[in-house]
């Protein structure tokens, strides 16, 4: 019974966003969509300073975290050589141009008010440890990155990788690839099992001297999905208090949004570069405030009203099903026919092509 609700839900909520519709004309340009100073960094693990024969990285400062997914991206991008022009194909692009976006947006600023850690132009910045997308950001980066070096993927690295801790909540991180092995194997053997499927690929063919490897594009987008959830699915309950945000109204849109995002990656969602900023131009260009939790404020663009509002009201419909409709939507997208139904109707809710 349940299942024969779940389309006519999303066609409700598709229809109920078409007042929400784009701005004409708000036209985002492409240089805009990178993260800030990813032109000032390269993508090779030697920018690292070494010290005491280890490379050191500290995850709670931007350009850190950055250079990481920098790093993921050059050393990942042959494989995704057939899924886009110029390397926008790649799969770390969604966490990349999202990581980007929560700097730009001071959601890695210090709660609920500071300016510290907030967004300067021209200037890069800290991650406040006090900031829950800023925790949960750490989980996603750094368990790739950490998996990345566990199964040899960026090579044999010349030093050992410490990554610099903090004593504020020092139980709600590991910082090695030892602690994070024994917390949470889970994550690390999912995260490890989408490196190993890369480096199983083969080169099939050579295009204008790119050679083009067999990765098979729903696999890797499966298995990419796969360790981005079993991130967040163990951040989010540590971050859910309301101390780690601004405001209540943002501490749940935060949690409105990831659980928005596990409907999209079960029809997965491409995460490539064009899709990946396509969506993100409906995501809030501040950060909310109690003010909006009823009615949201005019400076918010009708993309941003739209994604917003679905969220919240696709977790509200999904909490008074005991969770049914993600379970069952995430049944029901097991084939290509159904996965494009529901990549339709994800277009149909955010995004509509602007004007």
């Amino acid at each position: 019974m349940w299942s024969s609700l779940v389309i006519p839900t999303f066609l409700f909520l598709g229809f109920s966003s078409v007042g929400l519709a784009p701005d004409p004309g708000s036209t985002t340009h492409e240089n805009d969509n990178y993260p800030p100073f990813w032109d000032q960094i390269g993508g090779n693990i030697a920018e690292f300073p070494v010290q005491n024969n280890k490379i050191i990285v500290d995850p709670w400062k931007y350009m850190d975290r950055l250079r990481i997914f920098k790093i993921l991206i050059t050393e990942s991008n042959k494989y995704f050589a057939s899924f886009g022009k110029n390397n926008t194909g790649n799969v770390f692009w969604a966490l990349t141009l999202l990581y980007g976006r929560l700097f730009k947006t001071d959601r890695f600023s210090e709660p609920p008010s500071s300016s510290r850690c907030a967004y300067e132009s021209g200037v890069s910045s800290c991650i406040s440890i006090n900031s829950g997308w800023g925790g949960i950001s750490y989980y996603v980066v750094m368990m790739y990155f950490l998996a990345a070096i566990e199964s040899e993927f960026l090579g044999n690295l010349p030093y050992e990788v410490e990554l610099l801790s903090r004593e504020e909540y020092r139980s709600n991180f590991c910082y090695s690839v030892e602690e994070c092995r024994a917390e949470y194997p889970q994550i690390m053997d999912i995260a490890n099992r989408f490196y190993k499927y890369l480096l199983s690929r083969k080169i099939v063919s050579t295009t204008s001297g790119i050679p083009q490897y067999d990765t098979d594009e729903d696999t890797a987008i499966f298995k990419m999905w796969a360790a981005h959830q079993a991130a967040v699915d163990v951040a989010k309950p540590m971050f859910s208090d309301i101390s780690f945000y601004s405001s209540e109204t943002e501490r749940d849109f935060t949690m409105d949004f990831l659980l928005a995002t596990e409907f999209f990656e079960a029809v997965l969602y491409r995460p490539y570069f064009e899709s990946s900023a396509e969506f993100l131009v409906g995501f809030p260009h501040r950060l909310l405030t109690d003010q909006d939790r009823n009615v949201l404020m005019s400076n918010f663009s009708r993309r941003e009203k739209a994604l917003i509002t679905v969220a919240k009201l696709t977790t509200k419909i999904n909490k008074s099903t005991g969770g049914l409709l993600l379970t069952i939507w995430k049944k029901l997208m097991t084939s290509e026919f159904a996965r494009a139904t529901g990549h339709f109707f994800i277009k149909r809710l955010l995004l509509i092509p602007i004007e």
